[in-house]
């Protein structure tokens, strides 16, 4: 199941997962069995967290194939101010940015009555002073120009190629199982379980066949079929 024909994902909305929204960010990357784990589902299409990133960061949705889009968390709320496990796609909001929207910057002056006095400091107070203008010499030099800085280059860091070109898989039993088809429902009398997949129980369905196993999307979820 891929997100391909997907509206929200054709038009680039953003999705709902833990609690957050995540936003279509940076160019698609390939699936990585290695370091992708499924981690949710949105609209019947399964999301995948790299495990080498910071959790609940930049979830991947499938595509097509073995093509990955990923969707990023912004950082606002708890997390303003602070970076992830790579450069954010989006402006970081800072803390002072947030007590700014929220009315509260930290400083408060008390309120000032009507006709009193502005008090100005003694450094700020303006003092008028007498000066001889000395004119420039003739045939003098102009002052040389002030070479401005030159930006520095920034560095961009390509994708790095596909691990492998196997799509979308787990490995279980010592073997590799590649997804096979949409989610469906568990059914207590139809599916029995025959050992666990990073925490997620896995099934078989008793009147199946032997090479197909069924994992959740999520905890108490719909179950995904795999194919060795």
């Amino acid at each position: 199941m891929t997100a391909a024909s997907a509206s929200w994902q054709i038009n680039g909305a953003p999705i709902f997962f833990a609690g957050q929204f995540y936003y279509p960010a940076g160019p698609t990357v390939y699936f990585d069995g290695n370091v992708m784990v499924r981690s949710g589902v949105y609209e019947s299409v399964p999301l995948y967290s790299d495990t080498t990133l910071e959790p609940f960061s930049i979830v991947f949705v499938p595509v097509g194939g073995k093509v990955m889009r990923p969707y990023e968390r912004k950082r606002d709320g708890q997390l303003a101010g602070t970076v992830g496990s790579r450069t954010p796609s989006f402006p970081i909001q800072r803390d002072s940015e947030v007590s700014l929207a929220a009315g509260r910057t930290g400083i408060q002056t008390p309120p000032m009555s009507a006709g009193e006095p502005v008090a100005i400091a003694e450094a700020e107070r303006p003092v008028g002073t007498v000066a001889t203008i000395v004119p420039r010499a003739v045939g003098s030099a102009p002052a040389a120009p002030v070479e401005r800085a030159r930006p520095q280059r920034t560095a961009i860091e390509s994708i790095p190629a596909p691990r492998s070109n196997a799509g979308i898989w787990i490995q279980f039993d010592g073997a590799r199982w590649r997804s096979a088809g949409a989610a469906v429902s568990y059914q207590p009398d139809r599916f029995t379980p025959v050992g666990e997949y990073h925490g997620f129980p896995v099934y078989r369905d008793k009147n199946g066949k032997a090479d197909e196993i069924y994992v959740p999307a999520v905890q108490d979820g719909p179950l995904v079929p795999y194919r060795r």
